[in-house]
């Protein structure tokens, strides 16, 4: 069940920070959203508690370690009943290459990103996950020729004086 929670213009430019360097001291991000330190640390608790801050973690560039191909996946499930979809999302959920899964309107019924070291390790990966599952129907691989923009922040606008947004917990 979600519900409100007001953001003010303090909340969002400490997101805004976060977003860019979440290893910030807090005297730093206190000092550039010009509040006290135990200020801060109480915001950032209640935005944490409220899942506005779901995870503190640091992005690891998967081509620099070598995981030179990325794919999409869109698919197709023989069975669409709840129970299928479950199992579907928990295999997704247990399989490291697949780096996203989302359940999408349309012609297809799920769109995955799936980051392997080639396409060899593609093949397997298919062969393995997606052609062994017994109830994928079809699917469409594409390829990306490049990246031309990758972000993982949520711009906030600082001006208003507060924004509702919904929260799950």
């Amino acid at each position: 069940m979600s519900k409100h929670h007001t953001l003010d213009k303090v909340d969002r430019k400490l997101l805004n920070l976060l977003q860019r360097d979440n290893q910030m001291p807090t005297r730093t991000l206190a000092d550039k959203a010009h509040i006290s330190q135990p200020t801060c640390l109480r915001r950032l608790r209640d935005l944490r508690e409220a899942g506005i801050i779901s995870a503190d973690v640091s992005l690891v560039d998967p081509f620099a370690l070598g995981y030179g191909m990325l794919a999409f996946l869109e698919i197709s499930l023989n069975n669409q009943s709840d129970e299928h979809m479950q199992e579907f999302e928990l295999r997704m959920n247990k399989e490291a290459e697949v780096m996203q899964c989302y359940f999408v309107s349309g012609d297809y019924d799920y769109f995955l990103v799936v980051h392997v070291i080639d396409m060899d390790a593609y093949y397997q990966f298919v062969r393995r996950v997606i052609s062994g599952s017994g109830n994928v129907r079809h699917f469409q691989s594409r390829f990306p020729m490049k990246r031309a923009k990758f972000v993982t922040r949520v711009a906030f606008d600082e001006k208003p004086a507060t924004v509702q947004v919904r929260v799950a917990k």
